[in-house]
């Protein structure tokens, strides 16, 4: 899978000039390269090796043994029992085997310790991917909103030279002053100021996003335009959902605290008597005994044995208590982890749908106060046009659009926002992967 995550970010990345990027897209590429979400996912490769290694500790050790050594001085002849003072060879070789027969079932809890948090390490991919694409949801927003705010201000600066055009005419005829030119080309200049800021707000929003893709900022990057709502529709949350059942974060957290239980059985199980089985079959040679060939002393000396040995702790309950005492602190921490979690999320839903419904209110009442300044607007360019109207009246008129346009864009894809995180809350999975 990470690598799967790295071949798409490389192919993405090579290739961005004059790529439309779709949120999607975006939430896939910042899959790839974001530095913290590939963690997660190191962090599971980490749990699969811990649970491999939890396996094979319930295997048996068995190992070959081959040694080769020469005695020399005063040593006892292994065939005669004999003091012998001489140089001589010998040649060892065995099989030994250990398998762990009982310990209160401390592999067992141990193994499925393992196993649990490997899961719980899934679901915390699946949460990282989760939160990631949340911030991906707010920037790409960002960018479409500050894109709007950006064409208003262009307009407004377009309408405002349009102005100046007509004035200069009149003044050229006769039928204006220079005064009204004037205060014309200070509101083209105060709405040129305006437009410069939105092209920075602009620029920083796609910044912005491109950090969190973990990519070089690419001015010929275009960022599709999401499929518009109904805004201000009415939006009915299903009050029996209840997202600590399907959200990944509480299942991770259920997992952890479930692998605590296991590890305090696990370290309860040192109080139990180990019960283990050793079996071993060798044969041996040495030189001390000429009559007999290399490969007839192998077969003359070939033994085996087996043994169950009981060992029995006497003071592990008072060296164990206090590891006990803290798993069962760990797990206590989890499990507040987990209400502190699910505290914030009931009241991110509540904010949520309190944002949802007045920012319906506030697009409906933003959207005719732009018909209402537009509709100023154009009478007040009528006038103009027959020279019974002030410039500064336009740029009343002007600048009471301006507002109400900011007010509709940014409500609106405020909307858009809680809209998408209610469903997200609702289902646990966004309508837009």
């Amino acid at each position: 899978m990470k690598k799967l995550f790295i071949i798409i970010g490389v192919l993405f990345v090579g290739n961005l000039s004059g790529q439309t990027f779709t949120l999607k897209k975006c939430i896939e590429v910042a899959k790839s390269n974001n530095p913290t979400y590939q963690k997660t996912i190191i962090n599971a490769e980490v749990a699969n090796s811990n649970l491999a290694s939890a396996k094979a500790n319930k295997l048996p050790t068995t190992q070959a043994v081959l040694s080769q050594g020469m005695n020399f001085g005063r040593s006892i002849d292994r065939f005669s029992n004999d003091y012998i003072n001489q140089l001589y060879n010998s040649t060892y070789g065995g099989l030994q085997v250990s398998m762990p027969v009982f310990k209160g079932f401390q592999k067992q809890y141990l193994t499925e310790s393992a196993q649990i948090l490997q899961n719980a390490e899934t679901y915390n991919i699946e949460t990282e991917g989760n939160r990631l694409s949340i911030n991906i949801l707010k920037a790409y927003l960002d960018v479409l909103a500050t894109q709007e705010l950006l064409e208003a201000s262009k307009k407004q600066v377009e309408n405002s030279r349009t102005q100046i055009a007509k004035q200069q005419k009149m003044l050229d005829a006769g039928t204006s002053g220079k005064l009204e030119l004037i205060q014309f080309k200070n509101q083209v200049a105060a709405d040129e100021g305006s437009q410069i800021d939105a092209e920075y707000n602009h620029q920083i929003a796609r910044l912005t996003l491109f950090q969190l893709m973990n990519i070089k900022p690419n001015e010929s990057v275009v960022f599709e335009q999401i499929i518009p709502f109904e805004i201000g529709q009415e939006t009915v949350y299903n009050e029996s959902s209840n997202p600590v059942e399907f959200l990944p974060e509480y299942k991770s957290l259920n997992l952890q605290s479930k692998s605590f239980e296991k590890l305090i059985k696990a370290n309860k199980a040192e109080n139990f008597p180990e019960v283990n089985l050793y079996g071993q079959y060798a044969t041996f040679y040495a030189s001390t005994n000429s009559e007999r060939s290399f490969f007839q002393q192998v077969n003359d000396t070939r033994n085996g044995s087996f043994s169950l040995n009981i060992a029995i702790p006497i003071f592990s309950k008072f060296q164990n208590s206090p590891r006990t005492q803290f798993l069962n602190v760990q797990k206590k921490m989890v499990e507040n982890t987990k209400q502190i979690s699910q505290n914030t999320l009931n009241q991110d839903i509540e904010t949520a749908r309190l944002l949802l419904t007045a920012f319906g209110e506030r697009y409906k009442n933003a959207s005719k106060q732009v018909e209402i300044s537009e509709e100023n607007l154009k009478y007040v360019e009528l006038r103009i046009d027959a020279g019974t109207i002030n410039p500064i009246e336009f740029a009343l008129a002007q600048t009471n659009l301006a507002r109400a346009n900011a007010n509709q864009i940014q409500t609106k894809f405020r909307w858009i926002l809680q809209k998408k995180l209610l469903g997200y809350y609702q289902s646990g999975e966004f309508d837009f992967l």
